[in-house]
């Protein structure tokens, strides 16, 4: 998906997380595209990253990429970070053209980030990974099957208004 979006001159937004984020920054990463890239973050500074995750993100910064840094100091309280990640994801719904989600299992923050993209009026595609995880109720649209350039994307769906 990442060279995918790279291909077609689309930068890279990413909260900078374990899994798909990770993925997706490692990613960018070895395709040598980090000035492509832009991690959104709830902390102040790197240290608050998970520890496998910081030197991805050093690489990042000292190969052209950017953080768009939050306020929240690390080893702060669990309701600070939690304001913080909230605050992370609609920075970075707002500065971006559409969504790409990796849903597994039940994940509330990316649940209510895909609808802030839906009522934002980004374009949102959703991949379901396992675990249980389902295409999050929306108030008004309905999700179809990705199809693009003829190829059906299994597991993934597009939001249509």
């Amino acid at each position: 998906m990442v060279s995918y979006l790279l291909e077609r001159g689309y930068r890279i937004h990413s909260g900078g997380a374990l899994g798909a984020d990770q993925f997706a920054l490692q990613s960018v990463i070895s395709q040598g595209a980090c000035s492509q890239a832009a991690i959104f973050s709830a902390w102040s500074s790197a240290s608050g990253f998970p520890q496998r995750v910081q030197p991805s993100i050093q690489h990042l910064l000292s190969h052209g990429g950017s953080v768009v840094w939050g306020v929240v100091a690390p080893r702060s309280s669990r309701q600070a970070v939690t304001v913080g990640l909230i605050s992370r994801n609609i920075r970075l719904v707002r500065s971006s053209l559409g969504v790409v989600a990796f849903l597994y299992g039940e994940s509330r923050g990316t649940s209510r980030t895909i609808r802030a993209a839906i009522s934002s009026g980004r374009r949102v595609v959703v991949f379901l990974c396992g675990g249980g995880a389902s295409l999050p109720e929306v108030p008004s649209g309905r999700w179809v099957e990705l199809h693009c350039s003829g190829q059906c994307w299994s597991g993934a769906f597009l939001y249509r208004p």
